[in-house]
């Protein structure tokens, strides 16, 4: 006989708790992989992750290791440690805030790959960001150099949010500024870990980061 019970801590959701990994395990591989890129991964992570990979695989009679992806597979999302400069060839008009508003001949500066079809990125021309079809743009020659600037958000774990165009973000999320506002003191940036964009206070509960880019 089927119940109705209601999700509880002590009666979870299956199917909610699945989802909830599933956010989880995409969230931890992103920053995963922007240590990696960006030479910041240590030993105790890379410990840590075998430690989770190695429970994943528990059971599993043909392997206790995790098998590596095949060279040529892209494992997305995927954060851009270069920013990528795209031009748009055709108008993109999305569903909602969350997506970019894309005429033909806009710049658009890709900071990561949500999946095959989308990707995140900076219109130069409306100073918003959001996600745009792939296909809707391509690749060109880089705009003149820009220094990589990133935050670190201080703050006690506290979910921002005040308007549409605000970024979500709660400490130990590492934020990258796309444009300066006048003051500099507001910035409109990108959550390299929800992979979402909009302004912040750069004055108040962020910490810059040292960033040493390869040369």
């Amino acid at each position: 006989m089927e119940t109705d019970a209601k999700s509880s801590p002590t009666n979870p959701d299956i199917k909610l708790v699945t989802i909830d990994v599933k956010m989880q395990i995409r969230t931890l591989h992103a920053k995963a992989t922007f240590l990696q890129e960006t030479g910041g991964m240590t030993e105790e992570i890379e410990r840590m992750m075998a430690e989770l990979t190695a429970l994943c695989n528990k059971g599993d009679s043909l392997s206790t290791t995790c098998r590596p992806a095949p060279a040529a597979t892209t494992v997305l999302p995927k954060l851009l440690l270069k920013a990528e400069t795209m031009q748009a060839h055709s108008e993109y008009v999305g569903p909602d805030w969350k997506h970019l508003l894309v005429k033909p001949g806009d710049t658009i500066i890709a900071y990561a790959y949500i999946n095959e079809v989308t990707a995140v990125g900076f219109n130069t021309r409306t100073n918003l960001g959001g996600r745009f079809p792939i296909d809707t743009a391509k690749k060109v020659d880089p705009q003149p150099h820009e220094k990589v600037e990133i935050f670190i958000a201080t703050d006690p774990h506290v979910l921002y949010k005040t308007t549409p165009t605000s970024l979500e973000y709660m400490a130990g999320e590492y934020v990258r500024v796309c444009r300066w506002e006048k003051d500099r003191g507001w910035a409109y940036g990108f959550n390299l870990s929800t992979l979402a964009m909009g302004r912040f206070d750069a004055r108040y509960l962020f910490k810059k980061v040292e960033w040493h880019e390869e040369t």
